[in-house]
């Protein structure tokens, strides 16, 4: 947890210290405010108003009369926890390819059988867009694997960026090389978040394994590089830095890298798969969510089969709530998954018993307060 926030002259300086640590066990972070707009550290990945805080200047633009109304109604939809909604998601999590060429130490991605499509077709995308274009704001093209291995990621960023989208990506940027630069910024992509959770190669393939670190920094040197040559104002491009133990004592010298790349944004995240010690996982473990979750009002997750899931939860052969390529979006929207999901997060009588419901991940859920079980029979 953030402890202190200062200036310090011209430097911007974050001293970090992990709860239940002594002081002396604290490290700072310097950033020459002049070279770096943003410094983010994210203490949750399902936090709204953190969502609001790093994205909203990269979502302005793609703004309607239309999109901006069905915000402001499924906001209050959420506020006033309906069950059955007139709004639409706006957010949506498109995954292009569940397939990784990197073993991260955490992921089931690499080793798990599974009878799900890996890859996105070009075709599919386009008729995914279609039917989300009225109202999606905004397009993240990951989720269980690395988009770079989709040969068609850039077509569909360029598909999604002509139907008015925002678009974001999230790789490992180690499949990424100089021949691909002119494709990245002709594709108009709105948020790229290359990964940089390491400077040594010894530490970076401790949980990066089978990634080469020295091939991420040359591609971020590379991509800001064209970018200022070139008078380029997208991608933002907004590194992610996952803060594992090992990697404490090079947080200085990525981040004296990345000033001197002159990167849009930084952004650190916790761990939250277990792989740093348990002392660590024990103090960023979240506190469970007060309030409704609002993936069931303002997002949608999509698999490369056109499978819909509420959230973007890490596994697959999941309970699917529809499929949006064989279905229309108000028909999976407002269907029986999803209203009882939303009532699940509303205060009142238990919910009539249905054995189908049992398999609603919400259940499970260890981010957001359920409100409601189902009624027990005899």
């Amino acid at each position: 947890m953030i402890k202190e926030k200062y200036f310090k002259g011209d430097r911007f300086s974050l001293i970090l210290v992990l709860k239940g640590q002594s002081i002396d066990k604290k490290f700072e972070i310097y950033y020459n405010i002049r070279s770096l707009n943003l410094i983010m550290i994210l203490t949750s990945y399902n936090n709204l108003s953190l969502f609001i805080k790093r994205h909203f200047k990269t979502l302005w633009p793609y703004l309607n009369i239309t999109k901006i109304f069905n915000i402001l109604l499924a906001l209050f939809e959420m506020k006033t926890k309906r069950a059955k909604c007139f709004s639409r998601p706006f957010i949506y999590r498109v995954d292009p390819c569940s397939l990784c060429n990197l073993r991260c130490v955490s992921c089931v991605t690499p080793w798990v059988k599974t009878k799900e499509k890996r890859l996105l077709a070009l075709e599919d995308f386009k008729k995914i867009v279609q039917k989300i274009k009225k109202f999606a704001l905004r397009t993240s093209l990951y989720d269980m694997g690395e988009p770079l291995l989709n040969k068609d990621i850039y077509k569909m960023i360029n598909y999604a960026s002509d139907n008015g989208i925002s678009t974001l990506i999230s790789t490992n940027f180690n499949l990424f090389n100089q021949s691909q630069l002119e494709s990245l910024f002709n594709s108009r992509l709105t948020v790229l978040e290359p990964c940089l959770d390491g400077f040594s190669q010894e530490n970076y393939i401790k949980y990066r394994q089978n990634g080469q670190v020295e091939i991420v920094k040359q591609n971020i040197k590379e991509v800001m590089e064209y970018k200022r040559k070139n008078q380029k104002n997208l991608p933002v491009v907004d590194v992610q830095v996952v803060t594992f133990d090992h990697i404490k004592e090079e947080l200085p010298l990525i981040a004296n890298f990345l000033k001197k790349c002159k990167v849009d944004h930084i952004t650190y995240r916790q761990e939250i798969l277990g792989f740093n010690s348990p002392q660590t996982t024990i103090a960023y473990k979240e506190k469970i969510n007060e309030k409704p979750c609002f993936w069931l009002y303002l997002g949608m997750m999509i698999r490369p089969d056109g499978s819909v899931y509420p959230c973007c939860g890490r596994d697959f052969d999941r309970f699917s709530y529809g499929n949006i390529l064989n279905q229309d979006l108000s028909q999976i929207w407002n269907n029986k998954y999803y209203q009882f999901s939303r009532s699940l997060f509303k205060k009142g009588p238990d919910l009539p018993y249905d054995p189908e419901m049992l398999k609603i991940p919400c259940f499970t859920c260890p981010q957001f307060k359920i409100h409601r079980k189902m009624k027990i029979t005899s």
